[in-house]
């Protein structure tokens, strides 16, 4: 009788430490997942959607606001780099703007906690998503903007700029410039320029789920170009 009885409680003490064992793994596996960072790779990307609330940007020909279209674009494609592996840093989720009270100097105000958000994720690269607006309504298709005299956001956006006119049959150019979100970055940085709102056509095309998903899809593309070349 002595003996069962210490034989169970032999079995009964191994069992609780097998199930003790077993909850400390579950609390770390659930410890690790819910971390900020749970990618695969070890690659920050930051993806900035381009104006909002004042601040609409560009209005398109059937009265879109372009700072609609920014975060619907940045969203889709930071999707993608997710499911890529690669950790997303938004600047902006909603579709508010960064600039606290509507007050004079909003913009800049804007700008200033766009890099603080940037600096703070010190990412790899940069990417700020935008529509285009332009004259002569015939114009369409993807642009890439860099800043004038960094080599690393010249080179990526001559990347991007390459699958998004193997896209499209442009023969468009990547563009310097002096853009502050570009020029107060420390890693690569670029202004994707969606499509042109002037457009009737592409406005249209613009607002449309394929179309997005292709926009965003051969920015990815144009990235991947960009790190394996």
């Amino acid at each position: 009788m002595f003996i069962v009885w210490k034989s169970n409680r032999v079995i009964a003490l191994l069992l609780a430490l097998i199930f003790a064992q077993l909850g400390l793994m579950a609390y770390l596996l659930v410890d690790t997942f819910s971390s900020e960072k749970t990618t695969l790779i070890d690659f920050t990307v930051v993806i900035d959607a381009g104006h909002g609330g004042i601040d609409g940007g560009v209005v398109g020909v059937d009265g879109v606001k372009e700072s609609n279209l920014n975060l619907a674009y940045s969203k889709a494609l930071g999707d993608i780099f997710e499911r890529g592996g690669f950790n997303v840093v938004y600047t902006r989720k909603s579709e508010g703007g960064l600039y606290g009270l509507p007050t004079n100097g909003f913009k800049l105000r804007d700008m200033k906690k766009r890099k603080e958000i940037i600096d703070k994720a010190r990412p790899n690269l940069l990417i700020s998503v935008h529509m285009n607006k332009f004259s002569q309504s015939t114009r369409t298709g993807p642009q890439v903007f860099y800043q004038q005299g960094k080599q690393d956001g010249m080179t990526l956006a001559e990347s991007l700029q390459r699958v998004f006119n193997d896209l499209t049959g442009n023969s468009h150019e990547a563009i310097a410039g002096d853009f502050y979100v570009c020029r107060e970055t420390n890693c690569p940085a670029v202004i994707v320029e969606c499509g042109f709102l002037s457009n009737p056509e592409e406005c249209a095309r613009l607002q449309t789920d394929d179309y997005r998903n292709q926009i965003c899809s051969q920015i990815f593309n144009g990235v991947m170009l960009y790190l394996y070349s």
